[in-house]
């Protein structure tokens, strides 16, 4: 007959602890959205793509419109002569400053404008006779300064005469200004004074035809600035003159 299985211990139950008393809930802080950084964006190609550029229709149109108010700036029937007028005086002005550039660019920006024809042939006109008197001014003043130059050389080395000669080839080219009529009152006081010294030399040597013959060529340049030298020498000179008559009356002999 098989043995019975013994029996199984039976555990008693474990006292369960009676439960903590818990305490108040806390308050729970409302949370806090932190905005979430969005990635940074990566770098276009180039050649994939293009920069924004308006459209060919906007630039179209504001080229035409650019284009339609400068056809009605030029062509509007009450401005366009006062304009013009206006433009022509100014480069006129220009030409005769001898501002020939200046004054070509404007009726080049005339002749674009499609202005009259009279205005722009008037300017052309001043524009080409101003271009000779300009020339001509520019050729006077490199001869002028070559002028002061050889007379003062003249003056400097004792030759009076040639400054004179120089100064006079000059004036019947170029015709007299103020700047030469100072340069010949200096002229003219150098050849003075070289015919007074040489009145100077005639009156030690007793030569009454040479003082005198002297003196007249001095008293002929009228130089204010010699008179009162002049003066004097003409009184030498009729001193000499009353002993030269002097000397010539017959002395009488005995018996007369």
């Amino acid at each position: 007959m098989p043995t019975p299985p013994p029996p199984v211990p039976v555990v008693p139950p474990l006292p369960v602890p009676p439960p903590a008393p818990q305490s108040a809930p806390k308050p729970v802080p409302p949370p806090v959205f932190v905005p979430a950084k969005a990635p940074p964006a990566k770098p276009a190609a180039r050649a994939s793509v293009p920069p924004p550029r308006p459209s060919v229709r906007l630039r179209t149109w504001i080229a035409a419109a650019m284009v339609l108010t400068g056809i009605w700036f030029f062509n509007k029937p009450a401005d366009k002569p006062a304009s013009v007028a206006v433009q022509v005086e100014a480069a006129t002005a220009l030409a005769a400053q001898c501002d020939l550039d200046g004054a070509r660019s404007a009726l080049a920006v005339l002749k674009s404008a499609k202005a009259p024809a009279a205005h722009i042939k008037r300017l052309q006109a001043s524009i080409t006779k101003s271009a000779a008197t300009c020339d001509r001014k520019r050729q006077r003043a490199q001869a002028w300064t070559a002028l002061q130059d050889s007379v003062s050389q003249a003056l400097d080395t004792g030759k009076p005469d040639l400054a004179a000669t120089r100064l006079a080839i000059y004036v019947k080219r170029w015709g007299d200004d103020p700047d030469t009529l100072e340069l010949d009152a200096r002229v003219k006081v150098a050849l003075t004074s070289a015919q007074l010294y040489l009145a100077d030399a005639c009156l030690a040597r007793g030569d009454r035809v040479c003082l005198e013959s002297s003196l007249i060529a001095a008293e002929r340049y009228k130089r204010p600035e010699l008179a009162a030298r002049t003066q004097a020498l003409r009184a030498a000179l009729s001193q000499l003159l009353e002993r030269s008559l002097l000397d010539a009356v017959p002395v009488p002999g005995p018996g007369q």
